[in-house]
């Protein structure tokens, strides 16, 4: 059964697009169908995975395009994308104009599991409201990166809100599958302070942290993912850890 999970936070430049790669391109390695799809009008994921940019999701969304007229190859095996860029912003005024439902995306996501496709990975945009909470209750489970070398709390509380508001609201079945702290920094008080105080508020949410790579900066510099670039990195070590926590809570 397809299980669809949505790597989300409300805060831009926490990791999210980085983590949404690594892990959709690792599944993939182990053999997993899997389909990328970029919610964030930056189209970020076009230039982590080495593509141009296209309207894919605004063509998915708004125009009302065939799922086999928006899927790319993204060049690996076993892993496909719908890309993004600025129409993106477009494509979620003009579901807002329309009042669509909060199913309108999981809805649209349901024919994709008969296609043999055994994971949907949404790399969702960091906002409130509109894509970003039509994602979040697409998914089966949500995965929040924060950065840790400053406070970035509130944009984990606002996610963990708006799960909460969609279960009571709409009966989203959905699970919260961790918090990923990312950018962390063994060698400053402030982040490990923030990692203490995430770990105070959160407990069993959190997992290991990403720490701060300059691999990582890479990789989207060069169009390569971590797996590509260097799989015997640390970060490439912490990714896999988040892996296979993932596959022990997501069957």
């Amino acid at each position: 059964m397809m299980k669809t999970i949505a790597i989300s936070n409300q805060k831009g430049g926490v990791g999210k697009t980085t983590t949404s790669v690594c892990l959709a391109h690792a599944l993939a390695i182990k053999g997993k169908q899997v389909l990328l799809i970029d919610l964030d009008p930056q189209g970020q994921v076009a230039t982590a995975l080495g593509l141009d940019r296209d309207p894919g999701v605004f063509n998915l969304l708004v125009a009302g395009r065939a799922a086999a007229n928006v899927i790319r190859s993204s060049g690996r095996p076993n892993l496909s994308v719908i890309t993004g860029d600025k129409s993106t912003a477009t494509a979620q005024i003009v579901i807002e104009a329309q009042h669509q439902p909060v199913s309108f995306l999981r809805d649209l996501l349901k024919p994709f599991g008969k296609s043999g496709l055994d994971y949907v990975v949404l790399d969702t945009s960091p906002s409130i409201g509109g894509l970003q909470e039509l994602a979040l209750f697409a998914a089966d489970t949500v995965l929040i990166p924060t950065a840790v070398d400053y406070l970035s709390s509130d944009g984990v509380a606002s996610v963990i809100e708006t799960l909460n508001t969609l279960r009571r609201n709409h009966q989203w079945p959905g699970t919260l599958l961790g918090i990923l702290p990312t950018f962390s920094d063994d060698t400053t008080r402030a982040s490990a302070e923030n990692l203490t105080a995430l770990r105070h508020v959160y407990s069993e949410y959190v997992l290991k942290p990403i720490h701060r790579a300059t691999v990582l900066r890479e990789c989207v510099a060069e169009g390569l993912t971590l797996w590509e670039k260097d799989a015997g990195s640390r970060a490439a070590f912490e990714y896999a850890a988040v892996l296979h926590y993932m596959l022990e809570r997501v069957a």
